[in-house]
């Protein structure tokens, strides 16, 4: 809580401040204030959840002061310092809506008591004012979500902002991503809770879309920045996790904010664990729109071979090795975040390099989970090997197959000499002149001409020197 302590004896403040610090070691945040005349400016300027105040001050006493205050705060908790022949003084305070009193010299025990009934009420008051405030926000979110329609909802305090977080996490295991959002979900609660003042509401609820979100109804609060580098921490899984944040003056400006960082949310791969960034942050960066969709094409990849779809996992690969806007766009960025997320999804470090080394280092990942259990359900050589025996007539250039099977001409290349020990190019010629002796042998009376046709060549000439290179005598010659 926020705690305010009025009394022109400075011995007194230090002294119950020290009880107070004695009680309840860092949980509250204390302030002092020397007369009434400057309790009522600083409760005029910040709100505070207790305020203890003496009687008789000079400038203003503690009643006029109580009486001016509750005015201004009427969610704050008044406690009187009182001497017992003030005893009067302290009873008509009640009436002015004080919580109690404290008798001089305080005693331990008796401060106890009254802050722990005052800490229990404000508790149970913001847990039934917050769950209210989350039951709106979670409907009228779900709504606009569902049939676009907004609900205009406006802060109670004219001078309260709309404040949102959401919270992205990325897990080495995907099936720990929902335990890891239970455990932020716990941790970031229990912070909340003593962290909030108690005139503000918050809605801690997770999106359709699953990720956590968090709504304060209030002030901005500046430590939840770096609420992730100093608690929050993933157990014995590893995790990235990133928060973008956002103010509004209205519910329907930020709805349209949380949909932006919805949109935007691939960005988060570029930015360092733990990181909490605003929505204005990111919309000032350079390049923003390219950058995004760099990372949308990673993420892509990344839930294709997370999920072991590894023919969507080919494809992304292809049409990004032909993208030169996605070249442009690596080169531009800072390489350590994006490096530190791959190589938690993907289990690589992933090294350096350009971005042709980066996407071969994605396809020889892909390679890898194809060579173990998952291999013996898409074995990729074995299906263009079994395809160009069928379609030998056909057009199948590197090309040809790289597109049709949506894997990069230059990884098959290499893939397919490291797996068969043979090159595409011998392999497919190999099938042409083992069928074009078949058809010679079979049908003497057919002329070079149309079995270099059958056998997908153009050239005749061009069929005869290659048949000549391979069985060592021309097609002509076959049958002589």
């Amino acid at each position: 809580m926020r705690i305010l302590i009025t009394d022109d004896e400075r011995l007194v403040r230090v002294n119950l401040l020290s009880m107070i610090e004695e009680l309840y070691p860092g949980e509250h945040r204390i302030f002092q204030a020397a007369d009434g005349a400057e309790m009522v400016r600083m409760v005029g300027e910040a709100f505070y959840d207790m305020v203890f105040l003496d009687i008789n001050m000079p400038k203003l006493n503690g009643l006029d002061a109580l009486d001016t205050c509750r005015k201004l705060s009427p969610g704050t908790c008044w406690c009187i310092l009182t001497g017992y022949a003030e005893f009067e003084y302290a009873k008509r305070s009640i009436l002015l809506g004080a919580a109690g009193y404290l008798l001089k010299p305080l005693d331990m025990e008796e401060l106890k008591r009254l802050m722990d009934e005052v800490i229990r009420e404000k508790e149970a008051g913001r847990r039934e004012r917050s769950q209210l405030f989350e039951n709106r926000v979670s409907r009228a979110i779900s709504l606009a979500d569902s049939v676009g329609v907004v609900n205009q909802m406006q802060p109670e305090r004219k001078d309260a902002v709309y404040s949102i977080y959401l919270f992205f996490l990325d897990t080495e295991r995907p099936e720990s991503r929902r335990e890891l959002y239970a455990g932020l979900y716990d941790d970031l609660l229990e912070y909340l809770e003593k962290n909030i003042d108690a005139q503000d509401k918050y809605a801690l609820f997770f999106l359709q879309t699953s990720e956590l979100c968090l709504l304060i109804e209030g002030r901005q609060y500046t430590r939840l920045q770096s609420y992730l580098k100093l608690h929050w921490k993933a157990d014995n899984v590893r995790a990235r996790i990133v928060a973008i944040w956002s103010t509004a003056a209205d519910f329907a400006e930020l709805y349209v904010d949380k949909q932006i960082m919805l949109a935007m949310s691939s960005v988060r791969i570029l930015e360092e664990n733990g990181k909490v960034i605003s929505l204005q942050e990111l919309k000032e960066r350079k390049d923003l729109w390219k950058r995004q969709y760099l990372c949308e094409k990673i993420e892509m990849l990344t839930a294709a071979y997370m999920t072991e779809n590894y023919v969507l996992a080919n494809e992304l690969l292809h049409e990004m090795e032909q993208d030169d806007s996605l070249k442009t766009s690596f080169a531009n960025i800072d390489r350590p975040p994006l490096m530190d997320y791959l190589s938690l999804c993907w289990n690589d470090g992933c090294g350096e390099g350009d971005f042709l080394e980066l996407t071969r280092r994605f396809q020889d990942a892909v390679w890898k989970r194809l060579s173990g259990e998952a291999g013996k359900r898409y074995d990729v050589i074995a299906q263009i090997k079994e395809y160009v025996s069928a379609n030998y007539m056909n057009d199948v250039t590197i090309a040809e197959i790289g597109s049709r099977f949506a894997i990069s001409p230059s990884y098959i290349s290499r893939i397919f000499r490291e797996k068969t020990g043979q090159k595409y190019i011998d392999f497919v010629t190999e099938v042409r002149m083992k069928k074009a002796m078949e058809f010679l042998q079979k049908e003497p009376s057919v002329s070079v001409k149309e079995v270099a046709a059958r056998v997908g060549y153009v050239s005749e000439k061009h069929f005869s020197k290659t048949f000549k290179r391979y069985y060592d005598r021309l097609p002509s010659q076959i049958n002589n």
